[in-house]
Protein backbone atom coordinates (compact mmCIF):
# COMPACT_ATOMS: atom_id res chain seq x y z
CA UNK A 1 0.00 0.00 0.00
CA UNK A 2 1.55 3.46 -1.05
CA UNK A 3 -0.09 6.54 0.66
CA UNK A 4 0.48 10.16 -0.99
CA UNK A 5 0.79 12.81 1.06
CA UNK A 6 0.32 16.29 0.64
CA UNK A 7 2.44 19.27 2.56
CA UNK A 8 0.24 21.55 4.81
CA UNK A 9 0.60 24.88 6.49
CA UNK A 10 -0.55 25.43 9.83
CA UNK A 11 -3.77 26.97 9.46
CA UNK A 12 -6.46 27.20 6.84
CA UNK A 13 -8.44 30.48 5.87
CA UNK A 14 -11.72 29.86 5.46
CA UNK A 15 -14.72 31.87 3.49
CA UNK A 16 -18.49 31.36 3.03
CA UNK A 17 -19.98 32.35 0.01
CA UNK A 18 -23.72 32.15 0.44
CA UNK A 19 -25.93 31.55 -2.30
CA UNK A 20 -29.90 32.22 -2.65
CA UNK A 21 -30.97 29.27 -5.69
CA UNK A 22 -29.19 25.96 -6.39
CA UNK A 23 -28.02 27.14 -10.10
CA UNK A 24 -25.93 29.87 -8.96
CA UNK A 25 -24.47 27.34 -6.51
CA UNK A 26 -23.25 25.30 -8.31
CA UNK A 27 -21.87 27.42 -11.27
CA UNK A 28 -19.38 28.68 -8.38
CA UNK A 29 -18.38 24.96 -7.81
CA UNK A 30 -17.95 24.87 -11.72
CA UNK A 31 -15.54 27.98 -11.56
CA UNK A 32 -13.67 26.31 -8.58
CA UNK A 33 -13.20 23.23 -10.66
CA UNK A 34 -11.87 24.76 -13.56
CA UNK A 35 -9.71 27.69 -12.39
CA UNK A 36 -9.25 26.30 -8.10
CA UNK A 37 -10.15 29.75 -7.30
CA UNK A 38 -13.46 31.61 -6.35
CA UNK A 39 -14.11 35.37 -6.81
CA UNK A 40 -9.97 36.02 -6.54
CA UNK A 41 -9.73 33.16 -3.45
CA UNK A 42 -7.52 30.60 -3.72
CA UNK A 43 -9.44 26.91 -3.06
CA UNK A 44 -7.53 24.24 -1.72
CA UNK A 45 -10.54 23.15 -0.29
CA UNK A 46 -14.49 23.41 -0.99
CA UNK A 47 -17.27 21.91 0.50
CA UNK A 48 -21.32 23.07 0.99
CA UNK A 49 -23.60 23.20 3.27
CA UNK A 50 -27.47 23.93 1.90
CA UNK A 51 -29.62 24.68 5.03
CA UNK A 52 -32.76 25.39 2.41
CA UNK A 53 -32.82 25.88 -1.84
CA UNK A 54 -32.19 29.79 -0.55
CA UNK A 55 -29.89 29.20 1.90
CA UNK A 56 -26.71 27.23 0.40
CA UNK A 57 -22.81 27.78 1.64
CA UNK A 58 -19.75 27.36 -0.11
CA UNK A 59 -16.42 27.43 1.80
CA UNK A 60 -13.86 27.79 0.25
CA UNK A 61 -10.12 26.94 1.83
CA UNK A 62 -6.77 27.68 1.71
CA UNK A 63 -3.52 27.16 3.42
CA UNK A 64 -1.68 29.63 5.46
CA UNK A 65 0.87 30.88 7.44
CA UNK A 66 -0.38 32.83 10.05
CA UNK A 67 -3.49 33.17 11.41
CA UNK A 68 -4.98 36.88 13.22
CA UNK A 69 -7.25 34.51 15.50
CA UNK A 70 -7.97 30.75 15.18
CA UNK A 71 -11.62 29.45 16.25
CA UNK A 72 -12.34 26.70 18.34
CA UNK A 73 -15.65 24.38 17.49
CA UNK A 74 -14.87 21.46 20.18
CA UNK A 75 -16.24 23.33 22.92
CA UNK A 76 -19.56 25.07 23.49
CA UNK A 77 -19.47 26.45 19.49
CA UNK A 78 -20.35 24.53 16.54
CA UNK A 79 -18.94 24.68 13.72
CA UNK A 80 -21.74 24.34 11.01
CA UNK A 81 -23.95 27.18 13.04
CA UNK A 82 -20.80 29.05 12.19
CA UNK A 83 -21.72 29.40 8.75
CA UNK A 84 -24.65 31.38 8.96
CA UNK A 85 -21.98 33.55 10.55
CA UNK A 86 -19.24 36.07 10.26
CA UNK A 87 -18.14 35.64 6.30
CA UNK A 88 -14.15 34.61 7.17
CA UNK A 89 -13.13 32.05 9.93
CA UNK A 90 -9.10 30.18 10.92
CA UNK A 91 -9.25 27.04 12.06
CA UNK A 92 -5.35 25.17 12.79
CA UNK A 93 -5.16 22.18 10.29
CA UNK A 94 -6.02 19.77 12.28
CA UNK A 95 -9.24 21.61 13.83
CA UNK A 96 -10.09 21.98 10.15
CA UNK A 97 -9.54 17.96 8.70
CA UNK A 98 -11.31 17.26 12.58
CA UNK A 99 -13.85 19.93 11.87
CA UNK A 100 -16.85 18.00 11.45
CA UNK A 101 -16.44 15.30 13.98
CA UNK A 102 -17.32 17.22 17.04
CA UNK A 103 -21.07 17.48 15.78
CA UNK A 104 -21.20 14.57 13.63
CA UNK A 105 -21.57 16.94 11.10
CA UNK A 106 -25.02 18.24 12.51
CA UNK A 107 -26.28 14.70 13.61
CA UNK A 108 -25.30 15.40 17.10
CA UNK A 109 -28.51 17.23 17.39
CA UNK A 110 -31.23 14.41 18.76
CA UNK A 111 -28.97 13.54 21.38
CA UNK A 112 -29.81 16.94 22.94
CA UNK A 113 -25.54 18.03 22.73
CA UNK A 114 -26.26 21.54 20.84
CA UNK A 115 -28.63 22.67 23.63
CA UNK A 116 -26.35 25.06 25.65
CA UNK A 117 -26.54 23.19 29.40
CA UNK A 118 -26.61 19.62 27.78
CA UNK A 119 -23.92 20.87 25.60
CA UNK A 120 -21.28 21.59 29.05
CA UNK A 121 -22.56 18.62 31.02
CA UNK A 122 -21.41 16.40 28.04
CA UNK A 123 -17.84 14.84 28.37
CA UNK A 124 -15.59 16.80 25.49
CA UNK A 125 -13.54 13.58 24.86
CA UNK A 126 -17.41 12.07 24.67
CA UNK A 127 -18.06 14.62 21.57
CA UNK A 128 -16.99 12.33 18.75
CA UNK A 129 -18.66 10.77 15.89
CA UNK A 130 -17.88 6.98 17.24
CA UNK A 131 -19.92 8.04 20.03
CA UNK A 132 -23.19 8.68 18.40
CA UNK A 133 -22.67 5.88 16.07
CA UNK A 134 -22.94 4.12 19.02
CA UNK A 135 -26.05 5.42 20.29
CA UNK A 136 -27.49 5.13 17.35
CA UNK A 137 -26.84 1.77 17.05
CA UNK A 138 -28.25 1.44 20.57
CA UNK A 139 -31.79 2.99 19.73
CA UNK A 140 -32.25 1.34 16.27
CA UNK A 141 -31.63 -2.68 18.20
CA UNK A 142 -33.85 -1.65 20.86
CA UNK A 143 -36.01 0.56 19.10
CA UNK A 144 -36.28 3.26 21.34
CA UNK A 145 -37.32 6.15 19.18
CA UNK A 146 -39.46 4.00 16.94
CA UNK A 147 -41.69 3.26 20.28
CA UNK A 148 -41.72 6.78 21.83
CA UNK A 149 -42.77 8.28 18.31
CA UNK A 150 -45.41 5.53 18.39
CA UNK A 151 -46.54 6.54 21.99
CA UNK A 152 -46.69 10.07 21.37
CA UNK A 153 -49.36 9.13 18.71
CA UNK A 154 -46.94 10.40 15.88
CA UNK A 155 -46.50 9.71 12.46
CA UNK A 156 -43.58 6.92 11.83
CA UNK A 157 -40.10 8.17 10.55
CA UNK A 158 -37.96 6.67 8.21
CA UNK A 159 -34.24 6.64 7.84
CA UNK A 160 -32.62 8.41 5.19
CA UNK A 161 -29.06 8.22 5.12
CA UNK A 162 -27.43 8.43 1.98
CA UNK A 163 -24.24 9.84 0.44
CA UNK A 164 -24.97 10.09 -3.32
CA UNK A 165 -22.77 11.48 -6.13
CA UNK A 166 -24.69 13.51 -9.13
CA UNK A 167 -22.89 14.84 -12.04
CA UNK A 168 -22.45 19.02 -11.42
CA UNK A 169 -24.97 19.69 -14.78
CA UNK A 170 -27.72 17.57 -12.77
CA UNK A 171 -27.14 18.77 -9.36
CA UNK A 172 -29.27 22.12 -9.12
CA UNK A 173 -31.84 19.79 -10.41
CA UNK A 174 -31.48 17.08 -7.89
CA UNK A 175 -30.99 19.37 -4.73
CA UNK A 176 -34.32 20.62 -5.98
CA UNK A 177 -35.98 17.25 -5.97
CA UNK A 178 -34.80 16.34 -2.40
CA UNK A 179 -35.91 19.60 -0.81
CA UNK A 180 -39.79 18.71 -2.73
CA UNK A 181 -39.71 15.04 -1.67
CA UNK A 182 -37.92 14.55 1.28
CA UNK A 183 -37.03 17.63 2.95
CA UNK A 184 -34.60 17.27 5.02
CA UNK A 185 -31.95 19.73 6.05
CA UNK A 186 -29.00 20.58 6.47
CA UNK A 187 -27.56 18.78 3.25
CA UNK A 188 -23.45 18.45 2.68
CA UNK A 189 -22.49 19.62 -0.56
CA UNK A 190 -19.26 17.98 -1.40
CA UNK A 191 -17.94 18.66 -4.88
CA UNK A 192 -15.53 15.62 -6.43
CA UNK A 193 -13.81 14.84 -9.34
CA UNK A 194 -11.59 11.89 -10.76
CA UNK A 195 -7.67 12.15 -10.69
CA UNK A 196 -6.09 10.97 -14.20
CA UNK A 197 -7.77 8.75 -16.77
CA UNK A 198 -8.24 5.69 -14.39
CA UNK A 199 -11.80 5.15 -13.13
CA UNK A 200 -13.04 3.16 -9.77
CA UNK A 201 -14.03 -0.76 -11.36
CA UNK A 202 -16.92 -1.28 -8.81
CA UNK A 203 -17.88 2.44 -8.19
CA UNK A 204 -17.82 3.68 -12.59
CA UNK A 205 -17.33 7.56 -12.44
CA UNK A 206 -16.32 9.37 -15.67
CA UNK A 207 -12.94 10.62 -15.76
CA UNK A 208 -12.99 14.42 -16.26
CA UNK A 209 -16.62 14.88 -15.21
CA UNK A 210 -17.06 17.11 -11.98
CA UNK A 211 -19.36 15.22 -9.57
CA UNK A 212 -21.13 17.00 -6.38
CA UNK A 213 -21.75 14.44 -3.39
CA UNK A 214 -24.57 15.27 -1.60
CA UNK A 215 -25.15 13.51 1.72
CA UNK A 216 -27.95 13.50 3.80
CA UNK A 217 -28.46 11.60 7.44
CA UNK A 218 -31.37 11.96 9.36
CA UNK A 219 -35.36 10.91 9.35
CA UNK A 220 -38.03 12.31 7.96
CA UNK A 221 -42.17 11.62 8.91
CA UNK A 222 -43.73 9.25 6.32
CA UNK A 223 -46.73 10.28 4.17
CA UNK A 224 -50.34 8.67 5.49
CA UNK A 225 -50.26 5.08 4.12
CA UNK A 226 -46.81 5.04 2.52
CA UNK A 227 -44.41 2.26 4.10
CA UNK A 228 -40.42 2.34 5.55
CA UNK A 229 -38.98 3.19 2.59
CA UNK A 230 -40.85 5.27 0.55
CA UNK A 231 -38.74 8.34 0.52
CA UNK A 232 -35.40 6.13 0.05
CA UNK A 233 -36.96 4.71 -3.06
CA UNK A 234 -37.22 8.05 -4.21
CA UNK A 235 -33.56 9.25 -3.75
CA UNK A 236 -32.58 5.97 -5.47
CA UNK A 237 -34.38 6.22 -8.68
CA UNK A 238 -33.94 9.83 -8.87
CA UNK A 239 -30.58 9.38 -8.91
CA UNK A 240 -30.43 6.81 -11.04
CA UNK A 241 -32.12 9.41 -13.18
CA UNK A 242 -29.91 11.75 -13.21
CA UNK A 243 -27.22 9.42 -14.03
CA UNK A 244 -25.37 9.39 -10.56
CA UNK A 245 -24.49 6.64 -7.86
CA UNK A 246 -25.31 6.45 -4.49
CA UNK A 247 -23.03 4.90 -1.84
CA UNK A 248 -23.87 1.54 -1.51
CA UNK A 249 -23.73 1.69 2.87
CA UNK A 250 -27.18 2.93 2.44
CA UNK A 251 -30.81 1.26 1.70
CA UNK A 252 -30.80 -0.04 -1.52
CA UNK A 253 -33.98 -1.70 -3.23
CA UNK A 254 -32.46 -2.26 -6.60
CA UNK A 255 -33.06 -5.26 -9.12
CA UNK A 256 -30.14 -7.99 -10.00
CA UNK A 257 -30.10 -6.28 -13.38
CA UNK A 258 -30.26 -2.42 -12.16
CA UNK A 259 -27.73 -3.05 -9.82
CA UNK A 260 -24.83 -4.88 -11.89
CA UNK A 261 -25.90 -2.42 -14.86
CA UNK A 262 -24.58 0.56 -12.14
CA UNK A 263 -21.79 -1.53 -10.22
CA UNK A 264 -20.09 -2.74 -13.39
CA UNK A 265 -21.03 -6.13 -12.55
CA UNK A 266 -18.56 -7.79 -15.11
CA UNK A 267 -15.71 -6.53 -13.19
CA UNK A 268 -17.15 -7.94 -10.01
CA UNK A 269 -17.59 -11.34 -11.40
CA UNK A 270 -13.97 -11.73 -12.60
CA UNK A 271 -12.94 -9.97 -8.81
CA UNK A 272 -15.15 -12.85 -7.46
CA UNK A 273 -13.87 -15.77 -9.29
CA UNK A 274 -10.07 -15.03 -8.49
CA UNK A 275 -11.02 -15.06 -5.12
CA UNK A 276 -13.89 -16.47 -3.98
CA UNK A 277 -14.45 -18.75 -7.16
CA UNK A 278 -16.02 -21.20 -4.80
CA UNK A 279 -19.10 -18.49 -3.32
CA UNK A 280 -18.32 -19.44 -0.03
CA UNK A 281 -18.77 -15.44 1.04
CA UNK A 282 -21.95 -13.94 0.12
CA UNK A 283 -21.98 -11.71 -2.89
CA UNK A 284 -22.25 -7.68 -2.74
CA UNK A 285 -25.84 -7.74 -4.01
CA UNK A 286 -26.78 -10.01 -1.47
CA UNK A 287 -25.02 -8.03 1.12
CA UNK A 288 -25.51 -4.32 -0.02
CA UNK A 289 -29.50 -4.88 -1.57
CA UNK A 290 -30.57 -8.15 0.51
CA UNK A 291 -29.00 -6.94 3.75
CA UNK A 292 -27.33 -11.13 4.08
Amino acid sequence: LTIELEPVQPYVHLRHFRYSDPEACMAAVGQIAADGSLHGHRADFVDGTAFGLDEIYLTVGAYSEVAPWVSDYTGQRIYYQSLRGPREDFLTIRDYLWRWDTDWFWCSRPFGVQRPLIRRAWPRRYRRSDVYRALVAFDRRHRLSDTLTANRGRAPREAVIQDVEIPLSRSAEFLRFFAAEVGMSPVWLCPLRLRGEASWPLYPMRPGEVYVNFGFWGTVPLPPGRADGYHNRLVEEEVAALGGHKGLYSTSFYSREQFWALYNGPAYEQLKQEYDGGGRLSGLYEKCVRGQ
